[in-house]
């Protein structure tokens, strides 16, 4: 049965730079370390990892969600796409992101659920600290 992960992470940057982050294609490239494509109009296509990751934008609201369908190159033809949903919010002096990710095939949830630490909150937070702070 597909299964759900649902992660919430803190950041020391604000919402908006949350969602630019991970909208921006150049921003989500640069944060990542790897060649993505994000469209943020509905129906519009996403990619990350060379391609490896892909999905459809379903649903914007600038700065608080983002919505999209996911899959990965490995999954079979009739393991169905994933949804991934994005919702970022200010807390504190930064930002809070709670990522739901539903209907994940059972023999890819492990590494899923690690992945996302590793291969984007993680980076996410390198590169945050790492960016020059504007004044």
């Amino acid at each position: 049965m597909p299964k759900t992960i649902v992660q919430t992470v803190t950041f020391n940057a604000p919402p908006e730079t949350l969602f630019r982050l991970y909208t921006d294609s150049k921003l989500h490239t640069a944060a990542i370390g790897a060649k993505s494509v994000i469209s943020t109009k509905v129906g519009g296509r996403c990619a990350a990892y060379e391609e490896s990751l892909t999905g459809i934008t379903l649903g914007v609201i600038r700065n608080r969600l983002f919505v999209q369908t996911w899959r990965s190159d490995d999954w079979t033809k009739d393991q169905a796409d994933s949804v991934l949903t994005l919702f970022f919010e200010k807390e504190g002096k930064g930002g809070r992101l709670t990522m739901v990710h539903a209907n994940i095939p059972d023999d890819h949830y492990p590494g899923i659920k690690t992945g996302w630490t590793t291969y984007y909150w993680n980076p996410w937070k390198h590169y945050l600290a790492a960016k020059p702070k504007r004044k």
